[in-house]
């Protein structure tokens, strides 16, 4: 049996409008995909490769984080690195100083340029690198030296100058200093001085620093040491060379008691340059694995990048065909809707 469907003017409208939304929705896709060289959708157009190409970029974003890990950690290098530089020029400076004197001579000099050297040691040990505090080890939040001169007397001061005292029977720069024995003054060197400078009392009296420094991963396979504690042995030895050579009265001592002081002082700063070259050699290494790491990194990521693009990227050709075709559909559309808009009974009525 045949049937007659029913027609009308405003269907006939209404079918080009219907199509012309989808058209633009098509045409916004061929747009994007032109724009960025990759699908619109790249869940629809993968289909079940879209887990493979989740898991490279996943890979990618893994590699970027690392790289950006590594330029701070680089970052915070440098600065320990060139802090380390001045640190150990000061010593050896001080070193070359005493080591061209005569003995007599000695502790006068070392005593004027010490004190500042101590000062210059907190400053440097206190440097910072993007809001861290390149020495304070794994608490980097927090400044990790407190100046040893200052009013009040910092407690690095306090403890020295009340071992002094306790070990003497008077405080530093007394005149009955000159009655010391070199026996006696390295006795006290040796024994309740030196132990002012162990790990444990200098965080307590001198260090806020923790003695745990920074590991970080470099590469997705290695990790290393990226930083350094102001509670390593060299600066505590730095520390307690400066000490003696500016915190006791030195010229109020006997000739040969400052001689074994001055002594004292010279072996000290020989053991911190060996100790901070050390420390400089470590970091370097350190930097030098960074530089490979982010160049294997960079080989890495480009090959992650062409699967990504062989997988994602569409055909700029194909797509601009596809523009070019769906702009023409919609032309074509609208001017049909013109067309049969201009329809009606109207105009045919005399």
């Amino acid at each position: 049996m045949m049937t007659t469907g029913f027609i009308s003017s405003l269907n006939l409208w209404n079918a080009p409008r219907t199509g012309a939304a989808r058209l633009q929705t098509d045409l916004a896709t061929a747009t994007k995909e032109i724009a960025t060289g990759r699908f619109a959708d790249v869940g629809a157009s993968l289909g079940g490769g879209v887990v493979e190409s989740f898991g490279l970029r996943r890979q990618s974003a893994v590699l970027a984080a690392l790289t950006q890990s590594n330029t701070a950690a680089s970052f915070r290098l440098e600065a320990t690195q060139s802090a380390l530089k001045e640190i150990q020029s000061a010593a050896e400076a001080t070193l070359n100083e005493l080591t061209a004197l005569p003995a007599d001579q000695r502790a006068k000099t070392v005593a004027e340029t010490a004190r500042g050297r101590l000062v210059a040691l907190a400053g440097a040990l206190n440097t910072s690198a993007g809001g861290q505090f390149v020495f304070g080890g794994t608490d980097s939040g927090t400044a990790p030296l407190t100046p040893y001169e200052g009013s009040p007397p910092s407690a690095a001061k306090a403890a020295v100058d009340d071992a002094f005292t306790d070990f003497f029977g008077f405080a530093p720069g007394s005149a009955a200093a000159a009655a010391i024995t070199p026996t006696e003054l390295k006795g006290f060197l040796d024994g309740p001085l030196a132990g002012l400078f162990t790990e444990v009392n200098w965080s307590r009296t001198w260090s806020s620093a923790s003695s745990r420094t920074i590991d970080s991963q470099i590469s997705l396979t290695e990790t290393a040491t990226t930083s350094t504690s102001a509670n390593a042995e060299p600066f505590r030895k730095l520390g307690m060379a400066y000490v003696i050579a500016s915190g006791l009265g030195l010229s109020g001592l006997s000739p040969e008691a400052q001689e074994v002081a001055t002594v004292k002082v010279m072996d000290l700063l020989g053991q911190v340059s060996g100790g901070l070259t050390t420390l400089r050699a470590d970091l370097g290494r350190t930097q030098s694995q960074i530089t490979d790491a982010n160049a294997r990194m960079a080989k890495q990521t480009t090959l992650l990048t062409g699967q990504i693009r062989d997988l994602e990227s569409v055909d700029p050709a194909e797509a601009k065909a596809r523009v070019d075709a769906i702009t023409t559909q919609m032309q074509m559309s609208y001017g049909l809707t013109a067309q049969l808009r201009s329809l009606s009974l109207i105009n045919f009525i005399s």
